[in-house]
């Protein structure tokens, strides 16, 4: 038993990674490029809503699982999970996001060079 609920704590450790990066996209958009007063407090929001989440994720999941209290290594394998994502799921999923914002860049850049040759024609 002990064993079944580390794993899922694993994983919804991993799981709470992608609840993250969806409020990274938050933060990029909200809070602007700059250093300032701003991107802290969206920052600071972000982080507060992220530690918010995991937290009712991980009593929903205990209570619907009948976890029995709260013990350690509940603890360290949310925090294990958690690793995982940032060190391997994360790089993935970035990389994949990566590829597909140059694709869409490339297909902006390669239409708007066709307008340009059309205007030029035209005149």
């Amino acid at each position: 038993m002990p064993l079944r609920i580390f794993l899922t704590c694993i994983c919804l450790g991993a799981a709470s990674g992608i609840v993250y990066d969806a409020l990274f996209f938050v933060r990029l958009f909200c809070g602007g490029r700059e250093d300032g007063v701003r991107r802290r407090i969206v920052t600071a929001c972000c982080d507060i809503a992220y530690f918010l989440a995991f937290a009712a994720a991980f009593v929903f999941v205990s209570v619907r699982l009948s976890f029995f209290g709260l013990r350690l290594y509940m603890l360290a394998g949310c925090a294990l999970g958690i690793t995982f994502y940032v060190k391997s799921l994360h790089i993935i999923i970035a990389f994949f996001i990566k590829k597909a914002y140059n694709i869409v860049a490339e297909k902006a850049d390669s239409r708007k060079k066709a307008i340009k040759r059309r205007e030029k024609h035209e005149r």
